[in-house]
């Protein structure tokens, strides 16, 4: 009597976890995360525009920026069209205050620590090649990008496609000079906040620019 007793109960207790299993999975399927019933929920993944940065490299040194790349793309991959060919990089980190410049030279012996590993389309950078040469990077395309600055000096990348008027892209924000190295003639291309008589007065693809901003602060750019 005892042995049918203890399987009944056995039973009874399998019954009554079955029974709030089912319970809980319908709950759990009826309802969102906030209770309500989930109806015709759909989830859309847009995937990322490819884009091909393509750009020609005078002999010396070049002072670009590249609008395909990602936060962290691997230094390696961006200029594997010209390995062999340049032997310089150089980016700036205004926020790293004790060592701010940044540089890659694939003539070093292995072993020798080096500090340019990655790259980003908000920053520019300085790469010197001898001969001239085409670079070229299948990346991706994005609509927006933020970059943030430091007081003083910032070596910035313009991340569009889109050529826009400095003055207008930058009416946000607080600074004093904006500058661009010309490498087919060796002469710096100038714009001054409030002169007539500057040089300089767009923002272009592929060109990295130095910016001196009177305050920590970001910059938006849309691409395109």
């Amino acid at each position: 009597m005892k042995y049918y007793q203890n399987k009944v109960l056995l039973v009874s207790v399998i019954l009554i976890v079955l029974a709030l299993f089912i319970y809980f999975e319908r709950n759990n399927y009826m309802s969102g995360l906030t209770g309500s019933a989930i109806t015709n929920t759909q989830v859309t993944i847009i995937p990322a525009l490819p884009a091909n940065c393509s750009l020609h490299l005078n002999p010396g040194w070049n002072l670009v920026s590249f609008y395909c790349l990602g936060l962290f793309t691997d230094r390696s991959a961006v200029l594997s069209s010209i390995d062999g060919q340049y032997t310089k990089i150089f980016s700036y980190n205004p926020y790293d205050t004790s060592d701010p410049w940044k540089s890659y030279n694939p003539n070093l012996p292995a072993g020798i620590v080096q500090q340019l590993n990655n790259m980003d389309r908000m920053s520019g950078y300085w790469i010197y090649i001898p001969t001239g040469a085409d670079l070229t990077y299948e990346g991706v395309n994005k609509t927006s990008s933020t970059i943030t600055m430091k007081t003083g000096w910032n070596l910035i990348g313009y991340p569009s496609i889109t050529t826009r008027n400095i003055n207008n892209t930058l009416n946000n924000i607080s600074f004093t000079i904006i500058q661009r190295y010309n490498t087919t003639s060796d002469t710096w291309l100038v714009y001054i906040n409030g002169s007539s008589n500057n040089t300089l007065n767009t923002l272009d693809t592929y060109v990295g620019y130095w910016i001196n901003v009177t305050s920590d602060q970001s910059l938006i750019i849309y691409n395109p």
